[in-house]
């Protein structure tokens, strides 16, 4: 037991030192060359209370050359009440498509699909982008950067989940997003989030995503696996991370996405899943022994309990580093309340991640954004029912 806890602590500070190492140099600077045309394409269902901070966002971009195509499931989404003003005043840079009911697949795969109809040959660049990420205003220079620059085939990024209901669920899901989010850039390691990314409309449709989409609940997934299959360079630039506001239900509602996210990644990437989860188990499983023999009066489990929370403390000040070096004392401000108690909901995050994982190994179906769907492959969905309604 002496041993096991000695290597988990190990490995407990080399993954405090990554996040420390994170925000070293993270200064961003404003990037400045060429801007080619940009068509944003944006999924939407609903008109969440984020979505309207998600549009001023958008249409303040510092960028001199965008058109937006937000596709949406029918004419009367409540979502087209929010995007309207937009269209009034911006006539020539809004475009809205009503994709229709997904026919077993995903509506946000339905939704995208339908909006690629929308794009014209001189959009150069197509950015996908979620409804509730808040972009700063040199978001779109800086995806397209590397574009332009030619060192990447495909710029993505990851959420930073901003907690607005101080719910501890709330919490541990946010505390389980940073540890994704922290991750080192490495090629091998990167994958594409559909919530921010990146490429020349050229090489998406060579990529010939409408058909690889098709039948498909995880967009970004499958965008990854098509993308890494075609040897295509995918960047994530360190401080492309997108604040995205936060609310839950409670533990119901983040088991139920956890579950989810693991079974998509276990059907499209059966050996990231299958590393992820064991990761997660050995994370679990040292600070379970560490509690455990500190109650049961072991000095070595008491020991090494103590440098792990003196550990997980330091990887919350790294945390802490990132957000002021990308987002200012406004960021921290924000971020306060999880910083407080991020070093300290570690031990329940972890084992609550390590269990959901587990628990996806045998999950094939899932209910989103009100469909339930069955998923037998990455591109073998059926929808099971919509609203509470049998699907026929």
């Amino acid at each position: 037991m002496t041993l096991f806890l000695i290597l988990w602590l190990c490995a407990q500070a080399v993954a405090a030192a990554l996040v420390l190492a994170y925000g070293v140099g993270l200064e961003p600077v404003a990037p400045q060359g060429p801007a080619p045309r940009v068509a944003v394409l944006v999924a939407v269902k609903g008109r969440d209370p984020e979505f309207d901070e998600f549009l001023a966002r958008l249409f303040a971009q510092e960028y001199p050359d965008f058109r937006v195509i937000f596709a949406v499931e029918t004419a009367d989404d409540p979502a087209l009440g929010g995007i309207e003003p937009y269209r009034l005043a911006h006539p020539d840079r809004v475009t809205v498509v009503v994709a229709g009911l997904g026919a077993d697949e995903g509506q946000k795969t339905t939704n995208l699909i339908a909006g690629i109809d929308a794009l014209r040959p001189e959009d150069e660049i197509l950015v996908l982008a979620d409804a509730d990420i808040w972009p700063q205003r040199d978001w779109l220079r800086r995806l397209v950067a590397p574009l332009v620059r030619g060192t990447a085939d495909i710029v993505t990024g990851f959420p930073w989940l901003v907690v607005k209901d101080g719910k501890v669920s709330s919490y541990i899901l946010t505390s389980l997003a940073a540890s994704v989010a922290t991750i080192p850039r490495l090629p091998l390691l990167n994958g594409v989030w559909g919530g921010t990314a990146a490429l020349r409309q050229e090489h998406f449709q060579a990529l010939d995503m409408r058909r690889h989409w098709r039948g498909t609940l995880s967009d970004d997934l499958q965008l990854t696996n098509v993308a890494q299959a075609c040897g295509d360079r995918i960047a994530v630039p360190r401080e492309m991370l997108l604040r995205t506001a936060l609310h839950t239900s409670g533990f119901g509602e983040i088991i139920a996405e956890a579950r989810r996210w693991y079974m998509l990644v276990r059907i499209h990437m059966p050996i990231a899943y299958f590393g992820t989860v064991i990761a997660m188990s050995f994370g679990a499983l040292g600070w379970i022994l560490a509690i455990v023999g500190t109650i049961a009066g072991r000095g070595d489990a008491a020991a090494v309990l103590a440098l792990a929370v003196l550990v997980s403390a330091a990887r919350t000040l790294g945390r802490y580093r990132l957000v002021r070096a990308l987002w200012g004392e406004a960021g921290v401000a924000e971020n306060l309340s999880f910083l407080r108690i991020d070093w300290l909901i570690a031990p329940l995050a972890v084992t609550l991640n390590a269990l959901c994982g587990w628990s996806a190994l045998f999950l094939h179906r899932t209910t989103w954004a009100g469909t339930t769907y069955e998923i037998h492959g990455p591109q073998r969905v059926k929808v099971i029912s919509r609203r509470g309604t049998p699907h026929v």
